[in-house]
């Protein structure tokens, strides 16, 4: 008998002693350091939607603050290895080594070192959500209040009430049927179609009618200026891949339900292809370009990317051509399909693929790398469900999928925008399963 209160005591023990690794601690509260890095990487997320200059002000100072949180905080330096950080740093420095063998010209390495440090963004917030269980949350609501910034500014263009900048820090569309400001259509469909799809997660999770009701139509309001006001294709499939994750995560899956679901999605997407202009056309383009086989059409474009890209994996398998050598290896294309002298002509091109861009420059190694560190963030979200785990699925979805089109770990809004949510959603999502488990 008297053992069993021996038996509790080290079982509670064991517990609290594991629980320090996935909370943080009364005993251990954040330094004033880490508080000021942490506020820097809510601003930055805030900021992402509509201004890059402040996001990267915002990152540039959470870099210093995280190295003197380094040195003044030992319970944050017990947090940097897990495997995605890990992974991000390797991949970084899988870049750093690519210069060495790269055929690009020392201008084009130093824009894509300088591209790829926002590697680091993601272990520093991966590292501070473990030292602050509000922080994924909270990451979450101030990306959601930046994009609303951004929502608001795409209606205010669309009826001619947008400010323009006399001193161009911001720009304004002046096409009624392209609405769009801060940020190009294309950046504007990712993150709101994000923020939409995220709003319609939160509001399955609500517990009242009335909190419902306006989760949806905070995700109506995020979706109007996607299918309404701009034209973005990047933007329709984001949405629509984001809708068919939200009801695959949210819904008890049975073979019925499923082929009502995916049925249901696709009477929306025709109706609302039906319904708004803007769609139609953009849709009717599409098919029309590929059609034609076009190279001098916006998808002849990607297609002459993907083909030239592919041709160089293919020739150079194992290590690539090295760090920023896209834009080189695919001159002779550019040269070849485009009129002398004109811009497309002599542009420095990326492929529009974060996959085809990684596999031209690191080849099967660094695009395991890259899968490897993608693979690892989606871990925790194949745990227990909620409301941080879910959000990180639908993040990551979002991102791989609009990422086969797209350069966003190239592109500065996008990577810090998936790399920051990223980070403190993983975290929410490990922790979240770590207090379930225990």
């Amino acid at each position: 008998m008297a053992a069993r209160p021996c038996c509790r005591i080290l079982n509670n023990l064991r517990w609290r002693a594991r629980r320090i690794t996935m909370t943080n601690p009364p005993d251990f509260p954040l330094t004033r350091t880490e508080n000021v890095v942490r506020y820097l990487l809510l601003l930055a997320l805030f900021s992402v939607s509509f201004s890059t200059a402040l996001t990267n002000i915002f990152v540039v100072l959470s870099y210093i603050g995280f190295v003197a949180a380094l040195c003044t905080s030992a319970h944050l330096r017990g947090v940097q290895r897990t495997p995605p950080a890990l992974l991000a740093l390797a991949l970084l420095a899988l870049y750093i080594i690519g210069s060495s063998w790269s055929i690009a010209p020392h201008d084009d390495i130093r824009t894509a070192l300088q591209k790829y440090s926002r590697l680091l963004v993601l272990p520093i917030a991966i590292a501070l959500s473990w030292r602050d269980p509000t922080l994924p949350t909270r990451a979450l609501r101030w990306f959601m209040a930046g994009a609303g910034v951004l929502a608001l500014s795409c209606y205010l263009v669309s009826i001619g009430k947008m400010p323009q900048s006399s001193l161009g820090w911001w720009r304004v569309s002046t096409d009624a049927r392209d609405a769009y400001a801060f940020k190009n259509h294309i950046t504007i469909g990712i993150l709101l179609g994000f923020a939409a799809n995220a709003c319609f997660l939160g509001a399955s999770y609500c517990a009242t009618m009335r909190t419902r009701a306006v989760a949806i139509a905070a995700g109506i309001a995020f979706a109007v200026p996607i299918v309404f006001l701009s034209q973005g294709r990047t933007g329709y499939v984001a949405l629509l891949i984001g809708a068919l994750t939200v009801f695959l995560l949210r819904t008890r899956i049975t073979p019925l339900r499923t082929f009502g679901g995916v049925a249901a999605i696709a009477l929306l997407s025709a109706g609302i292809y039906m319904a708004s202009p803007n769609v139609k056309l953009r849709t009717d383009d599409l098919v029309t370009e590929i059609r034609t086989e076009r190279p001098r059409t916006p998808n002849g474009v990607r297609l002459s990317f993907m083909r030239v890209g592919l041709q160089q994996f293919v020739a150079h398998p194992l290590i690539g051509l090295g760090t920023g050598a896209f834009a080189q290896a695919y001159a002779p294309t550019a040269l070849a399909d485009w009129p002398a002298g004109s811009d497309m002509a002599h542009a420095r091109h990326q492929p529009h693929s974060e996959f085809v861009l990684v596999a031209v420059q690191l080849g099967l190694l660094g695009t395991l790398v890259y899968l490897a560190m993608l693979a690892s963030l989606g871990s925790a979200a194949l745990g227990r469900r909620g409301i941080e785990a879910d959000s990180l699925a639908l993040l990551l979805v979002i991102y791989v999928v609009t990422s086969m089109f797209n350069s966003l770990l190239w592109d500065t809004t996008e990577a810090h925008w998936f790399l920051l949510l990223a980070g403190c959603l993983y975290v929410g999502a490990r922790r979240r399963r770590a207090a379930a488990t225990y």
